[in-house]
């Protein structure tokens, strides 16, 4: 039930502010049986394209595969199959019902069944109780491809996991609490996903008119809660409802604003998961389906029934992309390309609470859906707080497949986002492309842009790409009358990573690696520097001619969790500085005397028996002539 750490109690009362911001904006909507047929209009022209790529293609039987999880010391939670039938039932009919409401024609979300009914791969675990928790997700889902290697296929199919790791204790004498320890969580797309939710004896939809007994149970985020059990299952039916639409491929949505208004609720990939059913017992609105969530299933192959292009790669750019502003408001305009026909484009914007913050934080995303007409679309956001936001641009193809772009919005003190870095951005990443392919035109291209007269970050970017086409004149350390020298332009005597290729000045750049290429630190970008993945070791002829080294060392951005390094400096064979284990985020300048060295080397190693993820950067390495200071 991801999400539910994050402001649920501000989201309670949504509807309110929502409504009070739009009339002060002048744009509360008339007449909301006209939104309703502009939705159910949107989503059918959606479907029209969707179908046409699909015309032809042979009947696909892909399902949602269900496994139930408990481990090795229990059985399974008491009429587990009969409350979870009843469980998936009313989430089929949740989404079946949502999507029909929207105007969709193609409805419902495809289980696994037989004649009994919803098949259930029941697998018992290898550990007892006590070993799994909620981040044991990954090593559950081991045990179950490893179980169920004949009969379910992780990397092709969507998978819904329900974990039977509840337990029930006696609290007081009157008292039974439940204790969660089971993962809940999913990621997915349209060509597969997996998705873990939680079971409890209590859980079950015939529930939903009980708001007099109630339960009190602790799990992953709340140390102890006490709700009706009415109130109960809407959030963990809701959860179960929510982690499969990440399963199947929908990020978290909010809605748009004009939605956020007119309908009772909150959207399901939102907070919804907290209000699921809530009309049922409570008299206010419940879950429902965003317009965004509801335009990426649309091209699901569990719903399209066809598996066309569904594992194929896809290419897809976006350009021209632009960025304007109206009233303070943004627009954007932009033309796809893509190997796979588009037919909607669905931007999502949210303010993480401390800039950069993980983009995967992104359970208020506020999304804005357009259709895309001849490669073509344009849409509209509303005025913004000032501040730091992320900006995610996501075009849906009809294979069931998305294109995502992140950038970086600031809104400045007066409430105007600033477009202009936007589109600095994006010229950039147009170079970077033309670069990276190698095509004969990417001179031009670059300065094309240089012409716009790029400033900050992006000048930095666009003459770092100029040196990959154009690369500088190695230095010589032992002959060079420079009093300062960076590293990364000397010749050096050996130069090697531990994965992908030595490079100078960049992080990495081939035509198959499509993150970001610049050597990054917390955010900060340097324009020289050394890609240093471990296990990496360089080594420079001083020549006993140089007295100080200084770098900046560090995880490159981006790099998982899991990385760390530890970075080495020898000194004619010695060692004369080794840091701690650094992981991303660590940062440390480091100034070392060199006075009458012949040969240093810099290393870098993996800082816990592997090297997995150990993205080490150091940056903007230089010796100069001059002494060392403290």
């Amino acid at each position: 039930m991801t999400g539910r750490k994050f402001g649920w109690r501000l989201a309670a009362h949504w509807n309110v502010y929502a409504a009070v911001f739009w009339v002060w904006l002048g744009q509360l909507p008339a007449d909301e049986a006209s939104d309703s047929r502009a939705d159910a209009s949107m989503i059918r022209q959606a479907e029209l394209v969707i179908e046409h790529f699909h015309a032809g293609a042979p009947l696909s039987e892909a399902v949602i595969r269900i496994v139930y999880f408990h481990p090795s010391d229990r059985d399974p939670l008491p009429q587990w199959r009969s409350r979870l039938t009843r469980a998936l039932d009313d989430v089929q009919s949740f989404y079946r019902d949502e999507l029909r409401r929207l105007g969709a024609t193609r409805c419902l979300l495809p289980f696994e069944r037989d004649e009994d009914g919803f098949v259930f791969h029941l697998v018992k675990g290898r550990r007892p109780a006590s070993a799994y928790d909620y981040d044991s997700g990954n090593e559950i889902e081991a045990e179950i491809r490893k179980a169920t290697i004949v009969e379910i296929h992780f990397d092709r199919e969507h998978v819904l996991i329900l974990h039977g790791l509840c337990r029930s204790e006696r609290d007081e004498p009157d008292e039974t609490v439940y204790a969660f320890h089971s993962p809940y969580y999913g990621r997915g797309s349209g060509a597969q996903g997996v998705c873990h939710a939680a079971d409890c004896e209590r859980l079950d939809p015939r529930l939903f008119a009980d708001t007099e007994s109630t339960i009190t149970y602790s799990e992953h985020y709340y140390p102890r809660v006490e709700q009706s059990l009415a109130k109960f299952n809407s959030w963990y039916l809701g959860g179960i409802a929510h982690e499969l639409g990440h399963g199947i491929g929908l990020p978290h949505d909010f809605g748009s604003p004009p939605e956020r208004v007119r309908r009772p609720g909150f959207a399901l990939m939102g907070t919804g998961n907290h209000h699921y059913r809530e009309d049922l017992w409570s008299g206010r609105g419940g879950a429902y389906l965003s317009d965004g969530s509801a335009l990426r299933l649309l091209s699901s192959p569990l719903l399209t029934r066809s598996d066309r292009d569904r594992f194929e790669e896809l290419d897809a750019n976006l350009d021209p992309l632009q960025f304007g502003v109206n009233q303070n408001a943004m627009t954007i305009r932009g033309s796809i390309h893509a190997s796979v026909p588009a037919y909607a484009v669905v931007a999502y914007l949210w303010r993480p609470h401390r800039w950069p913050g993980n983009p995967q934080l992104d359970h208020q995303s506020i999304s804005y859906p357009a259709l895309i007409s001849s490669g073509q679309f344009e849409l509209a956001t509303e005025k913004f707080a000032p501040g730091d936001y992320r900006l995610r641009i996501s075009t849906l193809h009809c294979n069931g497949a998305q294109h995502s772009n992140d950038f970086h919005l600031v809104v400045d003190r007066s409430g105007i986002p600033d477009v202009r870095t936007l589109n600095e951005d994006w010229l950039i990443r147009a170079a970077e492309r033309a670069v990276r392919s190698g095509t004969g035109d990417a001179a031009a291209k670059l300065e094309s842009i240089a012409a716009t007269s790029p400033t900050g970050d992006a000048k930095m970017k666009l003459d770092i790409l100029r040196d990959v086409l154009d690369p500088p004149v190695e230095v010589d350390l032992t002959t060079v009358s420079d009093d300062i020298v960076f590293l990364s332009d000397a010749t050096w005597i050996q130069g090697q990573v531990g994965w992908g290729k030595v490079q100078r000045n960049l992080y990495s750049f081939d035509i198959e690696n499509r993150n970001s290429i610049y050597i990054e630190l917390n955010h900060r970008i340097f324009a020289k520097g050394l890609y240093a993945h471990s296990p990496s070791s360089f080594v420079f002829d001083l020549g006993g001619q140089w007295r100080t080294l200084t770098a900046t060392i560090g995880l490159r951005d981006g790099a998982h969790a899991q990385g760390s390094a530890v970075f080495e400096v020898l000194a004619d064979g010695a060692s004369v500085y080794q840091s701690d284990v650094m992981r991303v985020g660590d940062v440390a300048d480091i100034s070392i005397d060199v006075s009458h060295v012949r040969q240093i080397e810099l290393k870098a190693t993996g800082g816990e028996g592997h090297s997995h993820n150990s993205w080490a950067v150091w940056a903007s390495p230089v010796v100069s002539r001059s002494p060392r200071t403290e």
